[in-house]
């Protein structure tokens, strides 16, 4: 797992890295750490995280904007902020962050707050049953395009491959809860990644599946894919 620290003191990029490593140890976790002491060498760099821990004040740019740059690159990027300015909350919230900290970190709440990110980047594989009851199947999650609700039944949807599957909608909303992820209908769960066309009252993902918007959800609809495609 990649592990990116961002953050302009020397003695707090220290002092996360050295958390990380106690973490590790404790949890048997194997963590690649990557140490920035300024937004430049992260932006620039072509490692593939799974997790940014950074500061919010830094130096060329803040994190949050950091965050959504990085979150361009990776859509499914979990991060974390530190800083001991709490106005940045907000925005960071806006950001589907984990984990909010301020400085100086306490050790105990950290720790629950990387388990709790390394979860997440853990669900990004999703294991379910096939029609059968019986056999199973593994896909990763960001390959499915959408699931669409049948009764007690369902359909998984990836870019070339469909599966008939026995689980039901509850399932679904609790294995596919990730920030690129929304309910246009009670009979679907859709990734917003596959959007190609969306108007109020419905949405093509690839170019070629048609899912309606429920009147009753298109408000909700809409707020959750602006706030998505503003981190494009």
């Amino acid at each position: 797992m990649n592990i990116a620290i961002c953050d302009d003191n020397s003695i707090m990029l220290e002092d996360i890295s050295n958390k990380l490593d106690a973490f590790s140890k404790e949890t048997g976790k194997e963590l690649s750490v990557f140490k920035y002491n300024n937004s430049a060498e992260l932006r620039s760099s072509n490692t593939r995280f799974d997790i940014a821990i950074l500061d919010i004040e830094l130096d060329e740019i803040n994190g949050i904007k950091l965050g959504e740059e990085l979150r361009a690159k990776n859509p499914y990027i979990i991060l974390i902020y530190v800083t001991a300015y709490k106005e940045y909350l907000d925005e960071a919230l806006n950001l589907n962050a984990v984990r909010f900290f301020e400085k100086p970190l306490d050790t105990k709440r950290f720790f629950k707050g990387l388990e709790e990110a390394i979860k997440r980047v853990d669900n990004s594989i999703i294991r379910f049953y096939l029609q059968d009851g019986k056999t199973t199947e593994t896909v990763a999650i960001q390959d499915i395009v959408y699931v669409e609700i049948d009764k007690r039944k369902s359909k998984v949807y990836t870019a070339d491959k469909s599966y008939h599957s026995c689980e039901h909608i509850s399932f679904w909303k609790e294995k596919l809860n990730t920030s690129f992820f929304a309910i246009p209908h009670k009979s679907y769960v859709v990734n917003l990644n596959f959007v190609t066309s969306y108007e109020r009252d419905k949405i093509i993902l690839c170019e070629k599946y048609r899912i309606n918007i429920a009147r009753n959800r298109q408000t909700e609809f809409r707020e959750k894919f602006l706030r998505f495609m503003e981190w494009k």
